[in-house]
């Protein structure tokens, strides 16, 4: 949902969408409450011109409210808007989200954003429509608000989940669901628009009813942590807790936010951060438009070609997240330098491609380019990435919540970035090289920070602030033969005694 905009805009705003009528554009200003409509007539010569605008006029006033067909003549700067309200939720909501999964766990804010995007989702064709282009930023800014919770939340899940010798692999499994996530908006998004039948509004349907499905799959097979998983095995939880370094059951600690905001390496790992998510937001929005201005795809191929990087991306994470497990269970290398060089990996050596690829103007040799850039860059996945769980496995979710929100606070840079340099030339590619190069240099420097401070140990205030209201006693788990009790410490003192 969050991806497949930047391929859908281009359909929606412009000229060569597919019509029911087989006709040439023509725009009709004054027939719609919102925008222009866009309509079509297969012969407008001299000859019948009258003719064809009273058809026009006809079909325009006949056009419904409800009919999604159509496109809009917004400008670019709304465009940008449309575009980045989505994060302007995002990053608004960080936080709250944050403290929200640390205080319920991780499934219950998942299935609430589930569940309120795919219904967002489903009705946002018609919004503009109804109340103009501003309904449609509202409708993106709550699809971010809520979209909010996912990483703190899945974060808080990994961390109760994973073990410090399966972390790298079980980590790239699930965040490279974003990846496969982009790859299948892209391709749909594309699908969609060059389809006569379809077109763009589907590419909201489908991901909607997608997102509702994992909503009803999460609820069925889901659970917030080990303990809460109603037919987990006793070997399974021991081998799963057995580092000692997270609560074996979820107690409501005090967020340690002093040491949190004093720790170095704390600090190391948001700046790492933030230098990615500039990187990836300017990919994420402004790759299409780069490939459809500068290199000349059209909208049926962009699809494609979009996600192309991605499949490397997600097959690179995987890559990296077996590698990463393979070099710390075989004593290769520290925690904290695998986090450092994946990190590098992750952030210099892709910014270098990238920065490549702003100077080719072959179209294969620039996908391959772009592809060899993003798939290193899926090194931060075992960089920075999880470096919030060997911190403090405990707090794993408000970190990444803090994290996550001042990265896409300084990925609302790249529209103004963009804006300012390359302004309404968006086909010349000498003003793109300089966006890339600016990039290129900020990930360099962030990455640096993180190589600096980076620690890979478990900090003290891990276990900071347990909190238990009263007369309610501390809840433990207890390996009863082949199953995982969970029992008052009273009862467990009686039973020892």
């Amino acid at each position: 949902m969050r991806a497949q905009l930047s391929v859908t805009l281009v359909s929606m705003t412009g000229d060569d969408m597919p019509r029911h009528h087989s006709i040439q554009c023509h725009t009709l200003k004054n027939y719609s409450t919102s925008e222009s409509v866009r309509l079509f007539n297969e012969d407008f010569s001299s000859n019948n011109l009258n003719h064809t605008k009273l058809e026009c006029q006809e079909v325009a006033a006949n056009l419904s409210k409800w009919n999604v067909y159509r496109t809009y003549e917004w400008k670019k700067s709304t465009q940008e808007m449309i575009l980045f309200s989505f994060f302007v939720g995002y990053t608004s909501m960080m936080m709250p989200m944050g403290l929200l999964a640390q205080r319920l766990g991780g499934k219950v804010p998942v299935m609430i954003a589930l569940a309120a995007n795919g219904v967002l989702s489903i009705v946002s064709p018609w919004l503009p429509i109804w109340w103009g282009w501003q309904a449609f930023c509202v409708c993106r800014l709550l699809q971010g608000m809520t979209q909010a919770a996912f990483y703190p939340s899945i974060h808080t899940m990994l961390a109760r989940w994973s073990p410090l010798c399966e972390r790298g692999r079980l980590s790239s499994y699930i965040y490279t669901g974003s990846q496969f996530g982009t790859i299948l908006a892209f391709q749909l998004a594309g699908l969609f628009a060059g389809s006569p039948v379809f077109r763009w509004p589907a590419t909201f349907w489908s991901l909607g009813i997608a997102s509702l499905v994992c909503f009803c799959l999460l609820s069925w097979l889901g659970a917030a942590s080990p303990h809460e998983h109603p037919s987990i095995s006793a070997e399974e939880f021991a081998f799963i807790t057995k580092d000692g370094s997270v609560d074996l059951v979820p107690k409501k600690r005090k967020t340690p936010w002093k040491h949190i905001l004093t720790s170095h390496a704390v600090w190391g790992l948001v700046t790492a951060q933030i230098g990615s998510n500039i990187g990836y937001l300017l990919v994420l929005t402004q790759i299409p438009l780069y490939m459809n201005k500068v290199l000349g795809l059209d909208i049926k191929r962009n699809g494609l070609y979009s996600s192309l990087p991605y499949i490397a991306m997600y097959l690179t994470a995987l890559l990296f997240g077996f590698l990463s497990d393979l070099a710390a269970n075989k004593n290769l290398m520290s925690v904290v330098n695998i986090r450092r060089t994946a990190n590098t990996i992750g952030l210099v050596v892709s910014g270098l491609i990238f920065l490549a690829f702003s100077y080719i103007t072959d179209t294969t040799l620039a996908v391959i380019t772009l592809i060899a850039s993003l798939g290193t860059h899926s090194g931060v996945h075992v960089g920075f990435h999880i470096n919030q769980i060997d911190l403090a496995p405990n707090f794993a979710g408000p970190i990444m919540a803090m994290g996550n929100m001042l990265g896409n606070m300084s990925g609302l840079s790249v529209p103004f970035l963009v804006t300012s340099i390359v302004r309404n030339d968006v086909g010349n590619q000498s003003r793109w090289q300089i966006v890339f190069l600016v990039i290129a240099v900020i990930q360099i420097i962030t990455n640096t920070v993180f190589v600096i401070f980076a620690k890979g140990t478990v900090r003290d205030w891990n276990f900071y602030g347990e909190e238990e209201k009263d007369g309610q006693k501390e809840e433990v788990c207890v390996i009863k033969g082949d199953t995982v009790v969970i029992m008052k410490s009273e009862e467990l003192k009686l039973e020892k005694i």
